[in-house]
């Protein structure tokens, strides 16, 4: 077979590289962009953030019909006043702390002369720190004279130096001008930055709609209806996420004030708009924030129990709202993972400072949301989402690959938690070997890799062999039972709803013939993936009380097939993930074990397709019928549905075509 290439179709390896090349220059550019524009941009980012969260009030005046120019006016009004209120009361307080910083000093000083007496190594370093600086004093006493006497110092006339000239710098007494001067060039660049994000609010609040008009139009293409309800699902989100955040923020910050006030902390409200700011910085803002309390503690109390107390309320503060508030608020996560949030925490703030720190997370959710709605930037969501970047089949193909089953039994008892055995069986692990099939056909899958695909798989359900979820309810039911109490009460059973894997067939049932060790046989057709979809086969067929035998696909082989004669087998299940030669190698296969096998004995094909990723599938599946076999599966669910009808002595249900095989040949369906 013809290797063929993994790039998709018409692409080069030269074009991939220039690709590669083309994204790392667009990158550079928009990040030098960023910075350079900053001025600009920073302004434009706060604006845009103020804007979500100032649409669920704008909406609400617009829905008791306030016309859109006054309920914008009123918004932006209240939202203003509200942060320079915020702003003059965080400059109030913070004159008034330093006015009283001076007072604090002795308390301050006096314990730290406390810590460096009960600190052992405090002495140790002190009394090093005297050593080195008698070593210095004496290092820089001049050089003494032979044949002078100690301490004398001879002096020379090359040696004699002029006396300094003592020069005085004045600095004229400041005009009028001059101290207007000084005072406009701190105050009005923060005025600027202030009216630039107050125009920008207002011209967003106002054409919001036509703003969204031609966003749809850029990233929407064709499709305007699907990209209408995606940006308007997006849009409500960020809005509401925005709006909820900000008021979990602030409801934290005042329960930071109104506690330090209560414990007698000076400027309590300016600690409370310190935390609610911070607290915008995930995992270490509200600590942070509480460092400058911590101190003025140490320095306002000559003890330790009002430290240990700002102490508490921080901490109790935070965890009741990241716990318990959060949750509810949210429902879930911010939608982005982890390391997303710290990695965007340290590019944002190496780009835009201190205000990048605070915008950060709001920034990477934005993104986050609009790269789970709009196509083109779908990248956002695969780099800062919390959704797993792959399905399930897909990561544990990409776990048997590397022969990594410790990680695949782990991620298998994640989600045996939620699902069956036998349902992770059939999606997840058949779904991850037919990928690796799909990657055998086009050249880029060893044989060396099937092999150990097929170990690791092994491996992976031998560790599953004694692993049962916790259901406790299923636990108490039998121990009742092994007690002799009735697991029913009151007319209720005192049990969760009967699982899948916990269907077990009473061997007492078996038909006659079926009371064998192992009464199915499972091969693999034709290579070790498909041995390894047989192993998994087997696995479910045991969990539920029917025993198998699997083997590879040497057990078809001239040399070896002859052994099948003396099987005590009564059904035999051969395994395919892809066709291989075609169904008329299947049905050679199926005519030869026809010879071999015992009277009776049943044939299932197990072709195991995806409906879904196959266009042909249908097409295969009826040249399965030319295979004459008794039964044909595509999935574990029929597979061990028709071994537990066949156990039972249940009539089977094949095809025409099957039943036109079975007039001419000895074995039959039921």
């Amino acid at each position: 077979m013809t290797p063929r290439s993994p790039l998709p179709a018409g692409q080069t390896a030269a074009d991939s590289r220039a690709n590669v090349l083309q994204g790392l220059l667009i990158a550079a550019i928009v990040i030098g962009g960023l910075y350079f524009a900053q001025e600009v941009l920073l302004p434009l980012a706060v604006a845009i953030l103020l804007s979500f969260v100032l649409t669920p009030p704008l909406l609400l005046l617009q829905r008791i019909k306030v016309p859109r120019i006054l309920a914008v006016v009123v918004v932006v009004a209240v939202a203003f006043s509200i942060l320079g209120g915020l702003g003059w009361m965080i400059s109030h307080e913070a004159t008034k702390l330093a006015g009283n910083l001076p007072s604090y000093r002795f308390t301050l000083s006096q314990k730290i002369q406390m810590l460096r007496e009960t600190t052992a190594e405090s002495q140790v370093l002190t009394k090093a720190g005297d050593v080195l600086s008698e070593l210095e004093s004496q290092l820089d006493r001049p050089t003494e004279v032979e044949g002078t006497k100690p301490g004398h110092v001879e002096i020379t006339e090359d040696s004699s130096e002029p006396e300094p000239i003592p020069v005085e710098i004045r600095v004229p007494a400041p005009t009028g001008l001059d101290f207007y001067r000084s005072i406009a060039g701190k105050v009005l660049p923060p005025l600027a930055t202030a009216g630039i994000i107050l125009l920008f609010v207002v011209f967003f609040l106002l054409e919001r709609e036509d703003l969204r008009d031609r966003i749809i139009r850029l990233f929407g293409g064709t499709d305007l209806q699907r990209a209408t309800s995606t940006m308007s699902e997006a849009a409500t989100r960020l809005s509401g996420y925005f709006l909820r955040q900000v008021l979990v923020n602030a409801a934290y910050g005042t329960f930071i004030g109104i506690a330090l006030w209560a414990v007698g902390m000076p400027s309590p409200v300016a600690w409370g708009i310190l935390a609610m700011v911070m607290r915008f910085v995930p995992y270490v803002g509200s600590y942070i924030a509480a460092a400058i309390p911590v101190l003025i503690a140490a320095a306002i109390d000559p003890g330790w129990t009002l430290v240990l107390v700002v102490i508490a309320l921080f901490v109790v503060g935070e965890f009741t709202m990241g716990q318990i508030v959060e949750p509810l608020v949210y429902g879930r996560g911010t939608g982005v993972t982890p390391v997303a949030v710290i990695v965007s925490q340290v590019f944002w703030t190496w780009l835009w400072g201190p205000v990048g720190l605070i915008i950060a997370t709001p920034i990477t959710v934005c993104l986050a949301v609009l790269g789970r709605h709009v196509d083109g930037l779908r990248f956002f969501d695969v780099l800062l989402g919390d959704q797993p970047a792959l399905l399930p089949s897909e990561s544990f193909y990409r776990h048997v690959l590397i022969g990594d089953s410790s990680n695949a039994t782990y991620q298998a008892e994640l989600a045996l938690k939620d699902q069956s055995l036998l349902t992770y069986l059939d999606e997840v692990a058949l779904g991850g070997l037919g990928i690796a099939e799909r990657d055998l056909a086009r050249g880029t899958l060893s044989e060396k890799q099937t092999e150990r695909i097929a170990t690791t798989v092994s491996e992976i359900l031998e560790n599953l062999d004694e692993y049962e979820p916790k259901r406790w309810f299923s636990r108490l039911r039998r121990h009742l039972e092994r007690v002799g109490a009735d697991p029913v009460k009151n007319g209720k059973p005192a049990d969760e709803p009967e699982t899948e894997d916990a269907q077990v067939v009473d061997p007492n049932d078996f038909a006659a013939g079926w009371t064998v060790d192992t009464p199915i046989l499972c091969i693999g057709g034709r290579n070790g993936l498909d041995k390894a979809a047989a192993l998994a086969l087997g696995r479910a067929l045991e969990k539920r009380g029917m025993k198998a035998e699997v083997r590879g696909p040497g057990a078809l082989a001239a040399g070896a097939i002859e052994a099948l004669t003396e099987t005590p087998a009564k059904l035999v299940c051969l395994s395919y993930l892809g066709f291989g030669g075609g169904p008329v190698e299947i049905r050679y296969v199926v005519r030869r074990l026809r010879r071999i096998l015992p009277d009776g004995t049943l044939i299932l094909v197990a072709y195991w397709e995806r409906e879904d990723e196959d266009e042909d599938a249908e097409s295969r599946r009826k040249l399965l019928d030319v295979v004459h076999a008794d039964a044909y599966a595509s999935t574990l669910h029929e597979a061990v549905g028709i071994c537990e009808d066949a156990a039972m002595g249940r009539p089977l249900t094949p095809s025409d075509d099957t039943v036109q095989s079975q007039n001419a040949s000895p074995a039959t369906a039921t």
